[in-house]
């Protein structure tokens, strides 16, 4: 099982509460699941971050996922542009601080 499933499964049921979703049903739950996946994996790959520690990172992949469910994608980046350039930013590593060229 790959990290960003891994992820989904852990966090389903928090996305599930956050979107007021109460369905049980197998085929919703798996559609659920797999917008979870393609967030977590659209988010690290555009913010730079190899994990979701980051309470932020998490906030982006559930705000992506509801904008999937929604039929609403192609407003994510516009709409968050902030919000990920700020985490983005925020991980950035600084290996040249103090270096003089």
């Amino acid at each position: 099982m790959s990290n960003a499933e891994t992820w989904a499964d852990a966090n389903l049921n928090s996305f599930k509460q956050r979107m007021r979703i109460s369905t049980n049903d197998s085929d919703e739950l798996a559609n659920l699941t797999d917008m979870l996946i393609a967030s977590y994996t659209s988010i690290l790959r555009l913010v730079g971050v190899p994990d979701t520690s980051d309470p932020e990172v998490k906030e982006l992949i559930f705000e992506r996922s509801r904008y999937t469910y929604n039929d609403a994608l192609d407003e994510f980046k516009e709409n968050y542009k902030q919000n990920i350039r700020d985490v983005f930013l925020a991980n950035q590593q600084t290996d040249d601080v103090g270096e003089t060229q």
